[in-house]
């Protein structure tokens, strides 16, 4: 009678996110992700990826300690399409010979990332087989991005919860709510494995229609007649690009959506019919091969919505370069530009942010920061959580250690006890918990 958890990735830092879960004889791994700082680190150093380099540079997870495991690791569980949960597949799925199981839109993301890797589909709120004594169950949660899961790993010893990225949205932009029944019927919960990335705000996370009114607010109730109006987000945010699109339509401008990931997630959420832009709006995947486009599309600014890649000051994004006066699409005085994101908290994306921000204001232009609801569960979320699955043992994941300790900290509230059954871990630390 065995379980035993392991700590790969995310246990340290906000991304990078793998955790191996053995039971008796056979494992199972969830999530396999970049942590984005060190990896677009490497990226602005144009250094030619490969494992090695990833590993040593912090990029991608070190599952040293796992080696032993890997033939009895019986499947990869994802739990949604984001790159601190996905982006390392390509580079270290090859060392496991089992199915990748995810969500339909999860699995069309990671076949335009990983191109020669192949998942398995399983549809939100129904289970997967994974071997005679693990079967996974993927519950649908409001999150950032389309068909996000919190899995429940059913053995014989009880249920354990992977319950990252997620928050309660009763009144979602797009998609269903949060599974709220069939995390209720779930019984003896052995472990939950809770996301710690907003643990600290005692706050509730809000609802994905309080962004929505904060960008009516500005592109409807402000004066941009005659300006251009760009907006940046997430571009996995296909709830956001939505309300955007929908915002634009009211207010009669074309919107334009600029950049290879929002060419791919976009192009990913038409695939399966979870929207359809391309009926109202356009999509340049390459903005340096439309040139001439972006050339027209500049002289009447004030008939579309730039919306473009960048929130973060990446140095190659489509933001970045119009600043830079790199592409034909120019940013002029009291043009708004709407950051409908946050910015990652990590030090080289908050630098890159900034510099990108100090350019903007040279331009003179109009800027909106903060435009944004999370897609993370807060103190009070969390506390609900915890509430409704009344776990045995709980493990803060998804953070460094002052945002696990946070989480730990709301344990200690609700009576249980850090040591005993309330656990922090580092990576590359293992936990025996049968």
């Amino acid at each position: 009678m065995m379980i035993k958890i392991y700590a790969i990735g995310g246990y340290n830092e906000v991304g990078k996110n793998m955790t191996c879960i053995e039971v008796d004889d056979e494992a199972i791994i969830l999530d396999m992700g970049l942590y984005m700082d060190r990896f677009v680190a490497l990226q602005e150093r144009n250094i030619k990826m490969n494992p090695e380099i990833l590993v040593n540079e912090d990029a991608i997870p070190n599952d040293e300690i796992i080696k032993k495991l890997r033939k009895k690791v019986k499947a990869i569980l994802i739990t949604h399409a984001h790159l601190d949960h996905i982006g390392a597949i390509k580079w270290m799925a090859y060392k496991y010979k089992c199915p990748i199981i995810t969500t339909p839109y999860t699995g069309e993301i990671i076949k335009r990332n990983a191109k020669n890797v192949e998942s398995v589909s399983t549809n939100v709120n129904s289970f997967y087989r994974v071997s005679k004594n693990i079967e996974a169950e993927f519950i649908n949660v409001t999150h950032s991005v389309p068909q996000s899961a919190i899995i429940n790993i059913k053995t014989k010893y009880g249920s354990i919860l992977y319950g990252l990225d997620y928050k309660n949205d009763s009144h979602p932009a797009l998609g269903k709510k949060t599974n709220i029944k069939k995390l209720k019927k779930i019984e003896d919960v052995v472990l939950l494995i809770a996301d710690s990335t907003n643990a600290d705000e005692e706050r509730k996370t809000f609802s994905e229609q309080i962004a929505k009114e904060m960008l009516r607010d500005i592109m409807i109730g402000m004066e941009n007649e005659g300006h251009g109006l760009f907006l940046t987000t997430f571009s996995s945010h296909i709830a956001r690009l939505k309300s955007i699109l929908n915002i634009s339509k009211i207010i009669g401008r074309k919107v334009v959506f600029i950049g290879r990931s929002l060419n791919e997630y976009i192009s990913a959420a038409e695939k399966l019919k979870i929207v359809n832009f391309s009926k109202d709006a356009e999509i340049i995947g390459n903005a340096g091969r439309s040139e001439e486009k972006l050339r027209e599309m500049n002289k009447n600014k004030d008939e579309y919505v730039f919306v473009v890649t960048g929130g973060m000051g990446e140095k190659n994004a489509v933001l970045t370069r119009i600043v830079n006066d790199e592409i034909a699409l120019k940013i002029d005085p009291q043009d708004f530009v709407i950051f409908s994101c946050n910015v990652i908290p990590t030090p080289i994306i908050q630098a890159n942010r900034k510099v990108l921000e100090q350019k903007l204001h040279r331009k003179r232009a109009r800027i909106f920061k903060d435009i944004h609801v999370s897609g993370h569960a807060s103190r009070e979320d969390l506390r609900d959580l915890i509430k409704i699955v009344s776990p045995r043992h709980i493990l803060p994941a998804h953070g460094g250690l002052a945002k696990t300790a946070a989480m730990a900290s709301l344990g200690g509230e609700m009576g249980y006890e850090l040591g005993k059954n309330i656990h922090i871990m580092q990576n590359g630390q293992s936990m025996k918990l049968l």
